[in-house]
């Protein structure tokens, strides 16, 4: 019984390493396959096209007056996009675009899974609320009285620095005036 529990915890933590990119990965293209053979098949409403327009700087062009449907996608502002048809006119490159709604939901919920699974993003609001009363500070974190100073206590400082000598070095330092010792080989 031990060692059937031991495999199955060895195979969960696995899972928590790695398994759960590789099935978000695979599901992911699973996506991408079902969205290309709709789009292959203009299995999509027109009016939720999306139009871009890239100007491109590149010498003797094709030009192409239809649309030509073209597979990619492209990430505009936490959205995924996947390329429709495209055209390229007087040095402009048209795109039409959909948005993948499927794809955006699964890498939400792969971003959150994997906030979860190495306790990134419950913790760390959790810790921050529960340390709202401890002070620190950039000298340490409980040296709240050492940290305190101000602009006066700095000039009063140096001012007291410049009156006074500087004491002399100590006698340790200079017992020996003479030459460095030989290395030993």
């Amino acid at each position: 019984m031990r060692k059937i529990s031991t495999i199955f915890l060895l195979l969960l933590l696995l899972f928590n390493i790695v398994g759960y990119r590789a099935w978000f990965y695979y599901a992911e293209k699973k996506a991408d396959a079902v969205m290309e053979a709709s789009l292959d098949k203009s299995e999509y409403n027109e009016n939720d096209l999306i139009t871009l327009s890239i100007p491109l700087n590149m010498p003797y062009q094709l030009e192409s007056t239809t649309l030509q449907r073209v597979d990619g996608e492209i990430s505009f502002g936490g959205k995924i996009y996947k390329y429709v048809k495209r055209k390229i006119s007087d040095g402009i490159l048209i795109l039409q675009c959909l948005p993948d709604f499927h794809k955006m939901t699964l890498k939400n919920e792969k971003t959150e899974y994997g906030n979860y699974a190495n306790d990134i993003g419950a913790s760390s609001t959790n810790k921050e609320s529960s340390h709202t009363n401890l002070k620190y500070h950039a000298c340490g974190e409980y040296e709240a009285l050492l940290c305190s100073f101000s602009l006066a206590d700095l000039l009063a400082a140096k001012t007291s620095i410049s009156e006074s000598k500087a004491p002399g070095l100590p006698d340790c330092l200079l017992a020996f005036p003479g030459k460095p010792p030989r290395p030993i080989a």
